[in-house]
């Protein structure tokens, strides 16, 4: 056989022998926002993509209270919740600076293909 060699050489994988664990792979918490949603369904509609660079000139501020709805994060003190304000804000900023990128990226390759075109069928 072919493979009569390579089987004689194969490790056991028996309980017994102690094998190394597998790394442990990080996860990154990252809070789910518009803007991410925006980059990623914006391959499916481009349009998205400009709803999501507007995000890059507004302002993220806490909800308002209101009396049926309660407090927004209610255990958390006013500097918590400005720590929580700051991270969503700075993770909506990367998402919308990426719907930026492709957009750029999408009139840049509409551009090249238009130009292309229309070069080849006028001459």
């Amino acid at each position: 056989r072919h493979d009569h060699r390579l089987s004689a050489e194969l490790p056991s994988y028996s309980e017994n022998e102690a094998i190394a664990p597998p790394p442990q792979y990080s996860v990154k918490d990252e809070p789910v926002t518009l803007a991410m949603y925006l980059f990623k369904f914006g391959f499916l509609f481009p349009p998205f993509w400009i709803m999501g660079v507007f995000i890059l000139f507004s302002t993220l501020r806490a909800p308002p209270v209101s009396e049926a709805a309660g407090e927004w994060l209610p255990e958390k003190t006013d500097a918590e919740k400005q720590m929580v304000i700051d991270r969503i804000r700075r993770v909506e900023l990367k998402w919308a600076r990426r719907c930026l990128v492709a957009l750029i990226a999408l009139v840049l390759a509409s551009l090249v293909v238009g130009l292309a075109s229309w070069a080849v069928l006028h001459h």
